[in-house]
């Protein structure tokens, strides 16, 4: 019975090293925009390249909405401690609360990020494709 309350100790110890060292490596934090310079730099691994000339960043850095010269408009979303590029092409839908923007995408599997734009929400509202 010891060699089992032993060998329960050992696994746990283990479990909490894991867990102590996926904190450590930054798997575990928040993903989050500090700028518009940082938005930009990972905007432009958008296949195809892409090149902002309006930014909206979410108030606490969440995420972001970039439109380029061309009318294109791409979505920063976060996902786990990183940000994707999405291309909010035809499929896209925004539902506007007051200053918050919650934007519907992608094509087999639909995800949901909510931004808060302040004054701008309106404004970027009627970029996205539909608006419910």
């Amino acid at each position: 019975m010891p060699d089992l309350y032993l060998q329960f100790a050992g696994s746990l110890a283990a479990v909490a090293l894991l867990v102590i060292g996926v904190h450590g490596l930054g798997f575990a934090r928040e993903a989050r925009l500090a700028s518009e310079k940082e938005a930009r730099e990972i905007a432009g691994h958008a296949p195809g390249g892409f090149v902002p000339v309006a930014i909206a960043l979410d108030r606490e850095g969440r995420g972001a909405l970039l439109r380029d010269l061309g009318g294109r408009t791409v979505l920063l979303a976060p996902h786990g401690a990183h940000f994707i590029v999405e291309d909010l092409g035809e499929g896209a839908i925004a539902h506007l609360d007051g200053s918050r923007l919650a934007v519907t995408y992608g094509t087999a599997t639909k995800a949901r990020v909510t931004l808060d734009l302040g004054d701008d929400a309106r404004d970027w509202a009627a970029l996205v494709p539909a608006l419910d």
